[in-house]
Formats: structure tokens, sequence, C-alpha cells
């Protein structure tokens, strides 16, 4: 009997459920993220301990906190220090350092901030050992300082030409300048100013432990994280540590635009950004992350996402993010996007149209509810990682949140009413005060002028520093002259006319492995043609074949061939110097002016081949072509040439190029030139 009133009574209750509304939430809830403990070290070290035991696994990780300083003309000498921290100790040279590491299949990491090391807990005093001798006895080897220094040139060459890097360049520069830590831009003067003992004063100044939070993570109880410490740590001595002090950057009053050139570029980089006063805790930060998101950092329902790639077509994507930095009133609001060149004016004013929106709270209580049930999504699945309680223990210790700040995140989340997004947006999204800064065609320049308030564009480098004005062209020179001069640098009009085949082989390094290119020309003025293989280890991995008409490709993807229009793009590639054609093919070069290449006065001249353009770079003291950029199919190739030698034929060619193509240096050295060896095109298959 009682088992029939209970289904009756529970049958009566599912009659009155209105099943055609989805359920309300409940309250939020007040998360049990599991406590940390923590203790202080007689020398002032701060540690704590997040334990878990249920996977044999631990990690120890330090972290060294100090205010940012001004590196100036030492800029990226602290992320030397990172690389070679973790390099040999005095105890122990990189072989013998490696070979422990990876013998308890442990991962060691260092930064100029940081050391850390994890494994087996099963291991853990051999780790603990290994941490504290690297912590405590770096060796800063000389070879490995060397290394890095080579390492760091190669690729601020390829930065030199990379739009995000440049971007970022421009941007630091412009909002903090030289004097403040985050103006410091790295580049190959700076590089060359760092020494070793840079690296190692660094290391006498910075490494203490009274200014150090140990994090220790895994299987382990405090009482053997007390003892590890002690036994490793406890002699650490503690030190006075400098600070630094440095002036809050101000945002611009009005728009300005700070333009950098990059050549040929079909791409534009573009960032509407300005310094705000925002940190990391700050009473109103949870409705500024909902803000955002709503505005550009919530994926494809994101405002600026949603217009200018589904509705514009402008971009793949379009993105905003609130930055807080360590410096109090050094954060920074950024909305950007990679664009295509000939809209680059429209972009930065849909996006501002976008910012705009939000400081008239032009959203809607949807908005904001989706936005909170991913952002309650997305921490509730960070609590699925063990880490994740150690970053928010070490959050709340460095910057002195609240013990409760993230049990209670959810609760402060669902509080965030449309109010606050409104009030959070009127405070940090400032449309009419604003810098724009924009990498692209220097083509596009007189586009963007518009947009700013006094209808000025300021220029700048990928350095971030201001375009001196270039040397004018006499009025002499004619591009004509230019080519003739290139043309006699190299050997001369009639020597190179002679040629009628060529073979150039060259090498190039890419992770350890070894690439050779072959290049085959065969050269019919009426119908040239070449031959590229590559091959890696003796063995061919693809080869291109153009015969004058139609081009094969053979591949790891299979065979393919190209016909047509393609093909016939093809043909100024089977010219070993193209320059020598020009006048046949009816290419017409223009001068674009003087710039400096490597230091030194360059011709520049554009050249337009069917939808394809390139600038050429010639020394204008010696004719040397010394630079080449050119776009094809949206991908731009920028490369040097250097090291002219004058080969068995007479001709001077350039044993050394070095490429950067999207962000990716490539260093290709030549390993022999042959002229005229009887070459016919039935030898190129």
């Amino acid at each position: 009997i009682l088992s029939l009133l209970i289904i009756c009574f529970s049958l009566s209750l599912s009659a009155q459920v209105d099943r055609s509304k989805a359920p309300k939430s409940g309250p939020a809830p007040h998360v049990n993220i599991g406590e940390y403990k923590s203790f202080t070290m007689s020398n002032g070290l701060k540690v704590l301990v997040v334990e878990n035991k249920k996977i044999p696994q631990i990690s120890f990780s330090l972290n060294v906190v100090r205010d940012p300083f001004v590196e100036g003309n030492k800029s990226g000498y602290t992320s030397f220090i990172g690389e070679l921290w973790g390099k040999a100790t005095n105890k122990r040279n990189a072989k013998q350092l490696s070979e422990e590491v990876d013998f308890i299949g442990a991962q060691l990491g260092t930064s100029s901030t940081s050391v850390s090391v994890s494994g087996l807990s099963k291991y853990s005093n051999q780790l603990m050992e290994l941490f504290a001798d690297v912590l405590l006895n770096p060796a800063f080897p000389q070879d490995e300082f060397d290394k890095i220094v080579l390492q760091t040139k190669t690729a601020l060459q390829a930065n030199q030409s990379d739009p995000s890097s440049i971007l970022s360049n421009i941007s630091n520069a412009t909002m903090f300048g030289a004097n403040h830590p985050y103006g410091d831009i790295v580049t190959t003067e700076t590089v060359e100013n760092i020494t070793l003992d840079d690296c190692k004063n660094y290391y006498k100044n910075f490494i203490y432990p009274n200014n150090s939070i140990l994090v220790i993570v895994g299987d382990i109880t405090l009482d053997q994280a007390k003892a590890l410490t002690n036994k490793y740590l406890g002699k650490w001595q503690k030190g006075t540590i400098p600070t630094h002090k440095y002036a809050t950057p101000q945002e611009p009053q009005g728009r300005k635009v700070v333009f950098s050139n990059k050549d040929a570029a079909t791409q534009a980089s573009i960032a509407v950004s300005y310094p705000i006063n925002y940190k990391q805790g700050a009473p109103d930060a949870m409705a500024i992350s909902v803000m955002n998101q709503i505005l550009g950092g919530g994926g494809f329902q994101a405002k600026l996402f949603k217009n200018l790639r589904e509705t514009k077509g402008y971009t793949y994507g379009a993105y905003s993010q609130l930055q807080a930095n360590e410096l109090e009133g050094a954060a920074t609001f950024k909305a950007y996007a990679e664009v295509k060149a000939n809209v680059v004016d429209s972009s930065f004013i849909e996006t501002l149209k976008e910012m705009q929106s939000m400081v008239n709270a032009d959203f809607s209580q949807e908005d904001i509810d989706r936005v909170k049930k991913t952002m309650a999504g997305n921490f509730s699945r960070s609590l699925e990682s063990p880490s994740t309680i150690a970053n928010f223990a070490y959050s709340i210790e460095r910057f002195g949140l609240p013990k409760d700040y993230y049990t209670t995140y959810l609760e402060r989340l669902d509080k965030v009413s449309k109010e606050d997004v409104a009030a959070a947006a009127r405070q940090y999204i400032h449309p009419d005060n604003a810098y724009l800064f924009v990498v692209t065609d220097k083509g596009l320049k007189s586009k963007l002028t518009s947009l700013s308030s006094d209808g000025t564009v300021t220029e700048l480098d990928y350095k971030g520093e201001p375009v001196k004005e270039s040397p004018k062209v006499a009025a002499n020179v004619t591009a004509e002259k230019i080519i003739d001069t290139y043309l006699e640098a190299i050997g001369g009009k009639a020597k190179l006319s002679e040629i009628k085949d060529m073979t150039v082989v060259s090498e190039m390094v890419m992770q350890g492995m070894t690439i050779t290119n072959t290049y085959k020309y065969v050269i019919d003025p009426a119908k040239p043609a070449f031959m590229v293989e590559v091959a890696m280890m003796g063995n061919v991995m693809q080869k291109v074949i153009f015969d004058g008409e139609k081009a094969t490709i053979n591949g790891p993807q299979g065979n393919q061939t190209i016909e047509g229009e393609k093909a016939t793009a093809l043909k100024e590639q089977a010219y070993p110097v193209l320059e020598l054609e020009y006048s046949r093919l009816g290419i017409i070069p223009s001068i674009e002016g003087i710039e400096k290449v490597n230091g030194r006065d360059a011709y520049k001249l554009k050249v337009a081949m069917g939808d394809a353009v390139t600038y050429s770079f010639y020394d204008v003291e010696n004719g040397l072509k010394v630079k080449s950029i050119g776009t094809q199919e949206g991908v731009t190739q920028d490369v040097s040439f250097e090291d002219y030698r004058k080969t068995d034929s007479g001709i001077n060619y350039p044993f050394l190029s070095k490429t950067s193509m999207q962000g990716m240096p490539i260093e290709m050295k030549v390993k022999e030139v042959k002229v005229n060896t009887g070459l016919k095109l039935s030898d190129l298959k």
C-alpha cells in the first residue's frame, strides 16, 4: 500500500511539471576546490604544497617574484638567462644533466624567473636534488651562450618580415616607450651587446629565496615536503632584491594611426589597442571577462568574429583581449585580426563600430547568459587537473587575492548583471581614444589617414623606430640603369647571354637533417625549361619539371600536372637571371626609392608579373641584388642574398641566401655552380 501511495504521489507531481520549458538553473555552487598547505622557511622561501595521491607523480616549481625592468640596449638578455639556467651546473655538464634527467624520465624547465622539474614520485629525492643543483649552482657555459646568440639572431632575421612580430614591436614601442620594461624591443644590435657576465650578474641580483615561491604538487605530504626543502634548500641564503618603479603609460587622446611597411603583403595585421589601468583580481574583473567574451574573446559567437568574418568576409578570425600585466597601470586592451589588405580601412571601421556597440550596451541578456555558461564550463573542467589548484594557490599568494577567490568563482560569475557588463565596457572600451596599429604594404598607407583624428599616419620600422627619410634617387638614375648595373656586377650582359644551361646545388639544414636542392636550367629564350629536385639523406622527396609549356610535380602526394595560366606563370622561374630577360618579356620595373638593407642603401624596384608582385633591392654602391620580396598565391617570401663569389664560368653568384617564409627562417648555402655543361631538355626527366 505504501509503495502504491508513493507511485501515485510521484505521478501527480510529474503531471504538474511544464515540460515545454527548460528548468531554471539553481544557485551557483560554492566550489570545493581542495586546500593547499603552506609554510615559510627561515630563509624566506614560501612553499605551497598540493597533495594528490591519485597518481604517483610529483612536480617542483619555483617562481621568482621581481619587478620587470628596462633592458635597454641589452634587450633580450633575460630570455638568455632562461635558456642558460638549465643547460649545466657546476656539478653536471650539459651532457650529464641531460642524461640524468632522461634516465629517471623527468622533465626539466627553466625561464628567467622559474625553475621546474617533474617526474615519478618514487624519484622525489633525485628530482629534488637535481632541482636544487640547477637552482643553486648554474654554470652558465660559454659555448651554450654562444649557441643561444646564434639561434636568436637567426630567429630575429625571420621576425624582421613576420607581421605579428612587427605588430608587437610597434605596439610596445608606441604604448610604453624606451623607458618602460614593456617597451623593450629585441634586435640584432641589442643581442650583440649581451655578454655572459650580464647573465651571471642577473642571477646574483635577483635569485634569492625571500622573493621566491616554491609550489610542490603530487604524491607527497606536508611533512615530506618540509624535510625535502630543508635538506636541499635550507642553506640557500636570502638577499636584497632591486626594485623598480616606472611612470604609468597613458592612452592617446583621439585616434592615432601607427603603420609599418610589409612589402608585397596581400594581408594586413591590424590591432586597436591602448594601455588601461587594470590588474588581476580587480573588483570588476569578472564583469570585464564577460564583456570581453561578448566582444571578441568568445569564439564564433563574439561580435568581432561574427562581423568581420561571417558578415563581411574580411578575415578568418577577429578577437579581443584585456591583458593584465605585472606592473599596475600597464595592462592593455587589444582588438586584432589578420585581414585582406584591400579592406584594411573597412576592417578598422567595423572593429571600432563593434567596440562602440559595447559602450552603448548593444548586447542582450542572452549574450551574457551564453558567455557565463561557457566560462562556468571552462572553469569546472579546469578543476580536473591537479595543476589547476597549484596555479590557484600561486596566484593567491603572488597577487594577494582573497583566500576564497576561486572557491567563490561561480557565485561571483552568476551575479554579473547586464549593468555590470555595461559599466565595464564604459570603463575599458575606448574606440575614440586608441592606437590603430597596422602592418601591410606601403601602397595602402594613404587609405589610413581618414581613420586618424589629426589626419596623419606615423610610420615605424620593424623595430618600432621612426622611419627616417630615405635619400632621394638621383634624377639621372632609372630602373633600366639599375638593372644594367646589376647585370654588369654579376658578369656583364655578354657573358650572361652565353649561358645555355646551368646547374646549382645547394644545401640547408632543418632539425638536424640536411636537405639538398638541385636546380637545373636549360635556357632556350623562347622555351626555357628547368628542374628542381629536393632530396633528404640521398632520397628524392620532390621533383618539379617545367618543359616550357607544362609542369609536372612528383612527390609524396603523387604526381600532378600543371598547365595553362599557372604553367605560364612558372616561365619566369626558368631563367637563372630573370633581369636579363626583362625587355624581351615586356617586364617594366619601377623605382620605389632607396631603403636600408643590412645597413646599406639599396635601390628598391617593383615588378608586377601577372598577379604576383616582387620588390627587389640593389646595393647603391656595388649594384648587386641584396634582397627580394615576393608574394604569390597569398604567400610572401623574403630572401636576402649574400656572399657573392666568382664562379669558374666567370659570373658572380650569391653562395648564401636567407629566406623567411611565413615566419620560418631558412638558410641555403650553395655548394656548386656549373655553367654550359651540355644539358638538354631530356636530361631533366
